[in-house]
């Protein structure tokens, strides 16, 4: 006896006068099935026999298919807006500046991946060396600096950018230079420490131009004297492991896609302005989820110590007293480099 048959059996002898109990018992169901039946079998009609969808008529989770097009458009919106974040937590604050609420981030990223737009990026794997590291507990305590390029201008040549970043709040000062030696890094660095403030460490890699010269290779260059003049402590990262600079890669990967190759620059000077320009809105605009979803100027933890405008290069830097932070893994043919020596 299949189901419906038995559903059918139970009704038919509760109409030749069984009493409920006699036929629940008899059957192995309990007083909750058979009531049920009967209430089918009379409001029902003829279907009355078959089961119903226990799919609920309501899913309080199921997203909203005009909200969903709301985040696909606004999406869409962004990716088209000069200098913007195209994510979850950008598409988030741009609803909520439209008077819309949002719904939370998990869900936006539902949506975005359920619409094939999401950007799959390939996880960097470590491998299992603890790094020293510093504590960065407030703003201009650690600056990493880099430099882009070489990148091609269609009508007027080749230029690089000396870009800066403070590690704590994420402020940026970019410096497009049309050569990539240790004058272009010294004017970038005044440059952030007029802007971002200070900092107690400046962190790089070990181009030539950060670390001296060809010409003088066993004294320090220009960009270390700069900073020890200015109690700036220079940091190295260790050889050939860009990914010790992480926020800074970060930011440059954002200089390219979002202001390089989004627009025409029609010569270095235009460049010029409209890096200027990305780098105010960089710093207004753009929420950052490490930083708990505010922009770097939110961030920022005030008491900024600016070096004065009026501060020129002096045409000679003498060493000062102070430190110089070289990290290197020593591998197993047990060479320390210190800048090729």
């Amino acid at each position: 006896m299949n189901i419906k048959e038995l559903r059918e059996q139970a009704i038919k002898r509760y109409e030749n006068g069984e009493s409920p109990k006699e036929i629940y018992q008899s059957l192995g169901k309990g007083k909750t099935w058979f009531f049920k039946w009967l209430k089918r079998y009379k409001l029902d009609g003829e279907n009355w026999t078959k089961s119903h969808s226990r799919k609920p008529h309501q899913s309080p989770k199921r997203i909203d298919k005009i909200m969903e097009q709301t985040v696909i458009e606004t999406r869409k919106y962004l990716e088209r807006k000069q200098y913007s974040q195209i994510g979850a937590l950008a598409i988030s604050y741009d609803l909520n500046k439209q008077g819309i609420i949002s719904p939370p981030i998990s869900t936006i990223n539902k949506i975005l991946r359920r619409n094939n737009l999401v950007l799959k990026r390939t996880k960097y794997t470590p491998k299992g060396v603890s790094y020293p590291s510093l504590v960065i507990t407030h703003s201009n305590y650690v600056h990493q600096i880099d430099i882009v390029g070489p990148r091609y201008l269609k009508e007027d040549g080749r230029f690089y950018s000396v870009n800066i970043i403070d590690a704590f709040d994420r402020r940026n000062s970019t410096n497009p230079e049309r050569r990539q030696n240790r004058i272009a890094v010294t004017k970038g660095l005044v440059s952030s420490w007029q802007t971002l403030g200070i900092p107690l460490y400046e962190q790089m890699d070990n181009k030539l131009p950060m670390r001296g010269s060809n010409q003088y290779p066993h004294s320090f260059g220009l960009v270390i004297r700069l900073c020890l003049s200015l109690g700036i402590q220079p940091l190295f990262i260790p050889l050939a492991e860009p990914w010790r600079n992480g926020i800074i890669e970060h930011f440059q990967n954002v200089f390219d896609k979002m202001f390089f190759r989004t627009q025409y620059f029609k010569d270095f000077d235009h460049l010029y302005k409209q890096a200027k320009g990305f780098e105010l809105f960089h710093d207004q605009n753009h929420h950052y989820s490490t930083l708990g979803g505010l922009t770097p100027n939110q961030k920022c933890s005030g008491n900024i110590k600016l070096l004065p405008a009026s501060f020129r290069l002096p045409n000679k830097l003498a060493i000062c007293p102070g430190y110089v932070h070289l990290i290197r893994f020593i591998r197993s043919d047990r060479i320390l480099d210190i800048f090729g020596e």
